[in-house]
């Protein structure tokens, strides 16, 4: 299951999290579907100082070519043979080719300064989006880049080089990314932390708790074992079926890690008691398996069975927690029937039988 683990993604995409037989996912699919639709996109903002920046044939020529190389990223959406990517400069070349009579061949960025100068101020109101034009403010503009989807890993590359391409373009103004898959990008490092941050606390916590509760430190690294063996077949279970982590399946591992040492208390704490009255390791297991162990295995039926009406759901994200969450208990159970008897008897925490 440790190779599973390593397969795991990290993914915010809210259509993968919803799944598609939830009728308004199932509504944004078909939008998406044709050349207009797109969920996700985001804007490359250039700012100068000088508030006239634009009004130069030279810049708005460098706005054109950042629009061309934005349309070569991975997941910029393609309407038909032309990418989904808007700025000034499309309205520029419209207002260019009908000052020359509608020739095809002038619809480009004018070479003269004058003339690009002249275009945005008097034609400002078709500027509006781009601009500021109540403030006669000329140096902030955005590039619009749609996307054909979300994908945790291109999208930060996709960002990364729409930065990169505009800072070499335009090497004195400010660039940001702004737009809903930057928070989303930025969402996936801080649950990847978050994720490591909540387990590694779970289990340091829940190791003291053991340590305090059976006195001695030995004995509560032994109750640890079985608990983090259901936690490495949700992981691998993830990593090989292609469950992204998200908001929701984040909760899962450290849910089923405190879930889990329920039983593994329980079990240790019998065979502990049944040591004092048989003196005999392999008797007081024995004797534990036969009073708690059908106990043990109601209580994680019971658990399961609750977890598995999230099957039905139509959302993926209940779907894979109740999946998950079964498979979890189950394993959990696997390992305190076997590696905690097991353990017991070979390290004897409690000392030489009496």
């Amino acid at each position: 299951m440790i190779p599973g683990i390593l397969k795991i993604k990290v993914n915010m995409d809210y259509i993968e999290m919803m799944g598609r037989k939830v009728p308004y996912i199932a509504r944004i699919l078909d939008t998406l579907s044709g050349k207009l639709g797109s969920l996700y996109s985001y804007d490359v903002m250039i700012r100068h100082e000088d508030p006239e920046a634009f009004k130069s044939a030279e810049a708005m020529a460098a706005l054109d070519q950042l629009c061309d190389e934005a349309g070569k990223l991975k997941l910029t959406k393609i309407s038909g043979t032309k990418p989904r990517v808007t700025s000034a400069c499309a309205m520029m070349k419209e207002i260019n080719r009908m000052f020359n009579e509608d020739d095809i061949n002038y619809y480009k960025i004018p070479d003269d300064d004058g003339l690009a100068a002249q275009v945005l101020v008097f034609y400002s109101n078709n500027f509006r989006d781009w601009f500021d034009i109540e403030g006669d403010d000329f140096g902030t503009t955005r590039v619009h880049v749609e996307l054909s989807g979300y994908d945790a890993n291109l999208i930060v590359g996709d960002i990364n080089a729409a930065k990169e391409a505009a800072r070499r373009l335009f090497p004195g103004a400010k660039i940001s990314i702004v737009g809903e898959v930057v928070e989303y990008a930025e969402m996936n490092k801080k649950l990847v932390t978050a994720e490591l941050k909540s387990f590694s606390l779970s289990f340091v916590i829940i190791a003291i708790l053991l340590f305090l509760a059976f006195s001695s430190v030995k004995t509560g690294l032994i109750g640890m074992v079985p608990n983090l063996a259901p936690v490495v077949v949700v992981g691998g279970v993830m990593g090989y079926a292609n469950f992204s982590l998200d908001m929701i399946t984040m909760t899962i591992m450290p849910m089923i890690l405190g879930i889990a040492v329920d039983d593994t208390i329980h079990f240790i704490n019998h065979i502990k008691y049944q040591l004092e009255v048989t003196g005999d390791y392999k008797k007081a297991i024995v004797v534990s398996f036969r009073e708690i162990g059908k106990t043990m295995g109601m209580t994680t039926f019971i658990l399961c069975a609750m977890f598995f009406m999230y099957t039905f759901s139509p959302m993926g994200c209940l779907f894979r927690i109740g999946m998950l969450a079964m498979i979890g208990l189950a394993s959990a159970l696997v390992a305190d029937y076997t590696l905690t008897p097991a353990l017991i008897y070979i390290t004897k925490p409690f000392g030489e039988k009496k």
